[in-house]
């Protein structure tokens, strides 16, 4: 396997939360995720998680975080492949 590093951009809601303390083992910052303010009502959670699997990314692309994750397809905002250092 070779590893990638996301940042994820996600609805903020129970379903996310859950997901994201799920893979807490994949958490680059100790503090987890940051809850921005979002668009209209709701609020946004950005994440960067680490050590996914880039060939079961580049092949499923968001299907691969939805299934990681357990969320809906309509939770992921956006992603970005993050540099390694």
């Amino acid at each position: 396997m070779t590893p990638v590093t996301l940042t994820l951009d996600l609805i903020f809601n129970n379903r996310v939360t859950t997901g994201l303390n799920a893979v807490e083992d994949h958490w680059t910052d100790e503090f987890g995720y940051a809850v921005t303010p979002g668009h209209g009502y709701r609020d946004n959670v950005q994440v960067t998680l680490r050590d996914l699997d880039l060939g079961r990314f580049d092949a499923e692309g968001d299907a691969y975080i939805v299934d990681l994750l357990n969320i809906l397809p309509g939770d992921l905002i956006g992603w970005t492949v993050e540099e390694d250092a």
